[in-house]
């Protein structure tokens, strides 16, 4: 087990309060002799000297035994990095392990766990392994769960519904769903980018368009879930038909050429169904198309769409050569 430098760390902060182990030696009332052997790690302090040195130099007694609460910068990002591999290469148990390891580390850094469990959710929603993926999910459900800073509340349910959908447990999704967005919106109406474009402060345009981004993109999820509506009440003309408004709809907000790659296969798939091939071929060229122009740039939207292109439906276009294009994209023989 590694040894706890508290000589090292009471060193440093005599030599930062610039005081000799003499001085300190007077206020504790021991020996010059037995600071230096404290310093030299020769020997521990009597633990009732740690309530004194601790309010002397103005730390925690966390602090004397070198331990802390926060990651630097680049600690951080090298855990979270370290993290996000293990579960995207489909190392999940390693992957819980490790942040189970950072939280036992950092008992009250919230921010660092609701972080790391919101990193690796997307990665843990490709897992092929059902019961596994439940299993994992359960465990960082338990993890964002004791989150207490209040500041942190609207991402803590935001990822527990996701978690808990996971898991299969709806009824707990919609309930952390409903009490993320009572926290988040306190009224019906925001009113505030009205009031500030009148009174003219500047950058509120900025305000304008990030709040268009963000209702955009709500109002695009809201219309998949009615599409998935439609689909499981077989609904699939109607459904189709929303996904091809959905297209224009992206053009019309001008928003990221991304969400397309999700529309035209989906389009593509409902066209398989619906036994309208020729439409089918159309929307994968098109997809095709927007992949030379406009590459996946996200790992996960990369293997979403190449897993959803191995839908069985997809066998009655797999000879067309829009599929064997598609196939070249993904790599698949």
């Amino acid at each position: 087990m590694e040894r706890i430098a508290v000589g090292k760390i009471l060193q440093g902060l005599r030599k930062a309060k610039g005081i000799t182990q003499e001085q300190l030696s007077e206020v504790l009332g021991v020996s010059t002799a037995a600071i230096s052997k404290w310093e030299n790690e020769q020997m521990y302090p009597d633990i009732s000297y740690f309530p004194i040195l601790a309010r002397f130099f103005n730390v925690s007694i966390d602090c004397l035994f070198g331990f802390t609460n926060d990651l630097s910068e680049q600690e951080y990002k090298d855990n979270l990095n370290e993290c996000v591999g293990l579960f995207k290469t489909g190392n999940y148990e390693k992957g819980l392990e490790k942040i189970k390891h950072l939280t036992y580390l950092f008992p009250t850094n919230d921010r660092l766990r609701v972080n790391l469990t919101s990193a690796v959710i997307p990665y843990l929603a490709l897992a092929e392994n059902q019961n596994l993926r439940r299993e994992i999910a359960l465990n960082l459900v338990e993890l964002c769960q004791v989150c207490a800073d209040k500041e942190l509340q609207v991402q803590k349910h935001f990822i527990l519904a996701h978690l808990f959908m996971l898991t299969g447990q709806y009824q707990e999704a919609a309930t952390d769903t409903i009490i993320m967005r009572n926290n988040a919106f306190k009224d019906n109406v925001d009113i505030s980018n009205g009031l500030m474009l009148k009174a003219e402060i500047p950058n509120t345009i900025d305000r304008i368009n990030s709040s268009i981004e963000i209702l955009s993109a709500q109002i695009i999820y809201e219309l998949r879930n009615k599409i998935s509506y439609l689909q499981k009440e077989n609904n699939l003309e109607d459904a189709l038909a929303l996904l091809m408004k959905q297209v224009s709809l992206v053009e019309l907000l001008e928003l990221d050429r991304s969400y397309n790659y999700m529309l035209y296969m989906n389009i593509a798939y409902l066209c398989c169904r619906l036994g309208k091939l020729n439409e089918a071929q159309q929307a994968t060229e098109k997809f095709v198309g927007l992949f030379y122009e406009n590459p996946i740039a996200s790992d996960i939207l990369y293997q979403i769409c190449r897993t959803g292109f191995q839908s069985a439906e997809f066998s009655k276009i797999k000879d067309t050569q829009e599929f064997k294009s598609l196939q070249s994209i993904f790599g698949r023989k």
